[in-house]
């Protein structure tokens, strides 16, 4: 016995592809491609702020929409409330300036209770030439540079640092007789950035080779900033392309250098490793001032997308009768 696709001629086959194509074209849908995305980052029209993450030259930046998933990669797991999140970029040949964007519905920038957690965002660069860095926080011998912008830190910079009394501040407590000596305040004193009450930057540099090892570089030379606005977070993260350490990432114009994504969603417990990834894209540092062209993509509206999908499925209907009717016709001529 042989396949109904066997009994068909290849004409018949042929026209039978091309035919579905056209109805899946006119319903929207199209096959799916397997390519590396990617994000340019041409040379900056304009001088950038690095305070500015809704500057109005962050509009004619090349976007990359990147979906988003929760970490189900190591325990405790978790994220997954961030389903994606929109990444721009530029450079002005000495620095790089990478913009993400992405839905919250609320701003959680304390973490002055136990149950408060900060939104936040990441991004991960291989250090050397990455080839095979696994996105998951590398591996041993395989370093990372993680970027990652904290909405607590924001808000230091921005309302001073938070602390129980300022939370609570009828609240009665134990009187210090020095309250400014390193010894009553000891993470301040040794130099944590968690305690840090005068901070220059909402972002800190780490490093990392696998889970388990994440530590904050030596040296914190990336600057940046992020702002809330009408339900959606921008986070902006500026650095030299040459750090001049051997703990970061060096970029180069004309070179490609790959880089993946976190976001965390404070209002949903998102903390540590619990957070929403995305796997390694492709930054390409462009040569010149010349946008990339970004085709316009025209949404259907809802008066005619029902149209349209009824009669792609009539279509596909059609074509069914029809590969049945020749299939018939074939075997009684056998």
């Amino acid at each position: 016995m042989r396949w109904p696709a066997e009994r068909l001629s290849p004409t018949t086959v042929a026209v039978a592809v091309a035919a579905i194509g056209v109805v899946l074209g006119a319903v929207g849908l199209a096959p799916v491609r397997s390519q590396t995305p990617a994000l340019d980052a041409p040379q900056a029209p304009a001088p950038i702020a690095d305070d500015e993450p809704w500057a109005a030259v962050w509009e004619s930046a090349p976007a990359l929409r990147v979906p988003l998933s929760a970490q189900n990669i190591a325990p405790p797991f978790g994220g997954g409330a961030v389903n994606s999140v929109t990444a721009r970029a530029f450079h002005d040949a000495g620095r790089l300036y990478v913009v993400l964007e992405w839905a919250d519905g609320g701003q959680d920038a304390s973490v002055a209770a136990t149950e408060d957690f900060s939104d936040a965002a990441a991004l991960q660069f291989p250090i050397g030439s990455g080839a095979a860095t696994p996105y998951t926080m590398g591996g041993p011998g395989l370093p990372v540079n993680i970027w990652q912008w904290k909405a607590v830190w924001q808000a230091d910079i921005e309302s001073g640092f938070e602390t129980t009394a300022d939370r609570w501040p009828d609240t009665l407590v134990d009187l210090y007789p020095h309250p400014d000596d390193p010894l009553y305040r000891p993470a301040e004193g040794l130099g944590n950035l968690q305690a840090d009450r005068d901070r220059s930057t909402p972002i800190e540099d780490l490093v990392a080779e696998g889970f388990g090892t994440l530590t904050t570089a030596d040296a914190q030379n990336v600057t940046g900033s992020g702002e809330w606005r009408d339900g959606r977070w921008r986070a902006l993260f500026a650095r030299d392309l040459d750090p001049g350490s051997t703990e970061a990432t060096t970029f180069a114009v004309g070179a490609t250098t790959p880089v993946a994504f976190a976001v965390w969603d404070g209002n949903a417990g998102d903390r540590n490793g619990e957070k929403s990834i995305a796997q390694f894209v492709d930054l390409r540092l462009v040569g010149d001032v010349t946008l990339p062209t970004v085709p316009e993509v025209v949404e259907p509206d809802g008066s005619t997308t029902l149209p349209i999908f009824l009669v792609g499925i009539g279509g596909l209907l059609l074509l069914s009768l029809l590969l049945l009717s020749f299939g018939r016709k074939q075997k009684s001529e056998d």
